[in-house]
């Protein structure tokens, strides 16, 4: 059992010494730093060890990435394009979809960013998924309840204020024509008694104007004929000249 333990002890320190000898060697001379990383991972393979991720080494040719021996694109999130939308459509029905129609929908679902890194000695590419969007925090129940008691109350109040509004208005209704009607009383008890031919109505045109002026003095010359001294007549008569 100790000569077990010893033996992964020095196996992980060979794996260890060959992954710094390959970072070492990467820009001095890729060739023995490839076969350093060869060599690294092939015993972590038998020692069950995590393996290199490929954003550090190429998952084809080992190359320890650099700087001058790798190029990297970020690439934006994946559009929902026509194609992607009958893809969806047919998993909704339960149609079979394919395994790249599955990767597809599965990255536009995730909405993420991806990196392409393109391998200058091997000329591959490899894609990394990135972070996705931070998902939406939902608001805590009593927030809510909160704002909900809220606009209830603010509801409440506005119903108050249109009834009272209402009920203004059909009491204002209601004593117009009562208002109306003293109006009239009052009207009908200030205005004195006149003779008929010194009532005016409202004159519109020059031609009533002058007709109503000659029939209201050919009554006043026949009230003075037939009550030649009588003071009403005078009177009638002297009103009649200070209108014109």
């Amino acid at each position: 059992m100790q000569m077990m333990d010893d033996d992964n002890s020095l196996a992980v320190m060979t794996v260890t010494k060959l992954i710094l000898s390959a970072e070492h060697y990467a820009s001095v001379n890729p060739a023995l730093s490839r076969f350093y990383m060869v060599e690294a991972e092939r015993l972590k393979k038998k020692l069950h060890l995590p393996m290199s991720s490929s954003s550090q080494i190429c998952p084809y040719c080992c190359t320890v990435r650099r700087p001058g021996n790798c190029s990297r694109r970020l690439l934006s999130k994946m559009k929902t394009s026509q194609n992607i939308r009958r893809l969806g459509r047919k998993n909704s029905k339960g149609q079979q979809v394919g395994k790249f129609g599955n990767t597809l929908l599965r990255l536009q679902l995730d909405g993420a960013n991806r990196l392409l890194i393109r391998c200058r000695s091997c000329r591959k590419r490899s894609l990394l998924r990135g972070a996705c969007r931070p998902t939406k925090i939902p608001k805590s129940r009593d927030m809510s309840v909160g704002r909900n008691s809220e606009v209830q109350t603010r509801k409440k109040k506005n119903k108050k204020r249109k009834k009272c509004h209402v009920a203004e208005e059909n009491s204002a209704s209601s004593d117009i024509p009562s208002v109306g009607k003293e109006v009239k009383e009052k009207q009908q008890n200030e205005t004195t008694v006149r003779p008929q031919f010194l009532k005016r109505r409202k004159v519109t045109n020059k031609k009533e104007a002058l007709k109503q002026r000659h029939s209201m003095l050919q009554n006043i010359l026949k009230l003075k004929s037939s009550h030649p001294t009588s003071s009403d007549s005078s009177a009638a008569l002297k009103s009649f000249l200070v209108s014109l």
